[in-house]
């Protein structure tokens, strides 16, 4: 399949990128001027100058792919540049791939949050179910957890810290759980969404059970956890405790994740220290 990909040098977006090429697929990434695709160029995707801004006036290329799959976030403007990205792809005639998060679930309250679910969004991303309407008209969103793996995202501070025998920090008392994901096992989610142009709503999420105080132990085992105030605007976010089932996605898809946080720990470990060297 020809793939056009948003945020193809971001944490997500390249790892799904170099497993769409694993797979044979041919894969346009939009890229930013400042951006560095080198990895992009030496895997073989055709790189597409521009920003999400530019979208709208990339209409005759973004006629020739089959697909399409949006990973970018904008630090700048994010509700106004995610809608140009959602209501330009979702407008062509491929099979679009958007992607939103379990935090439009909100907290679990006791409940397991399934693809069905109603949505209850954290105040952080309040604004995703209009995205998320818009996309479906077309496609699939795929809602990851909290991403972890390679350079780490969310959790990059703890692995930082453990390596300088500094504490972890744990925002809140560390008892909520979050919904997680390995970023190689959601890249898979990707490539099969992708590939059996899967539509609704698809929740990658792992197995992965522990609290936060036992994900921080399995990282540090010896080291010092230090418990944090919530503070600032992913205070809400931080603290949500959250069990999410992936279930129905999985028999949609044939997808089963490998890992779990805890049991993947010595991979994390490694693929950390190769991504920051």
């Amino acid at each position: 399949m020809r793939v056009f990909l948003t945020g193809a040098t971001g944490y997500i977006g390249g790892t799904v990128a170099l497993a769409l090429r694993e797979r044979g697929h041919e894969v346009a990434a939009l890229v930013r001027a400042e951006s560095d695709s080198t990895l992009l160029r030496e895997r073989g995707a055709f790189i597409v100058a521009g920003d999400l801004d530019s979208l709208p006036n990339l209409t005759k290329t973004l006629s020739a792919y089959d697909a399409f799959v949006h990973t970018a976030f904008s630090m700048q403007d994010p509700v106004e540049k995610d809608r140009i990205a959602v209501e330009t792809l979702s407008a062509e005639k491929g099979f679009f791939v958007y992607t939103s998060g379990v935090w439009m679930l909100g907290n679990s309250n006791g409940k397991t949050l399934e693809e069905r679910s109603p949505v209850n969004p954290l105040q952080l991303v309040a604004w995703r179910p209009a995205h998320e309407k818009i996309a479906l008209r077309r496609g699939a969103a795929i809602r990851p957890g909290c991403v972890y793996g390679e350079r780490q995202s969310l959790l990059a501070d703890w692995f930082a810290a453990a390596d300088q025998k500094r504490p972890l920090k744990v925002v809140g008392d560390g008892n909520n759980r979050w919904a997680l994901i390995n970023l190689h096992d959601l890249a898979d989610c990707y490539v099969r969404a992708v590939e059996q142009r899967a539509a609704g709503i698809l929740h990658a999420v792992d197995d992965t059970k522990a609290t936060l105080n036992e994900c921080a132990r399995a990282v540090a085992p010896s080291g010092k956890i230090d418990h944090v105030p919530a503070e600032g605007f992913m205070a809400e976010a931080l603290t949500a405790n959250q069990i999410v089932s992936s279930e129905a996605t999985r028999r949609t898809l044939g997808w089963s994740p490998r890992r779990t946080f805890v049991n993947s720990i010595d991979e994390q470990w490694r693929e950390w220290r190769t991504a920051t060297r």
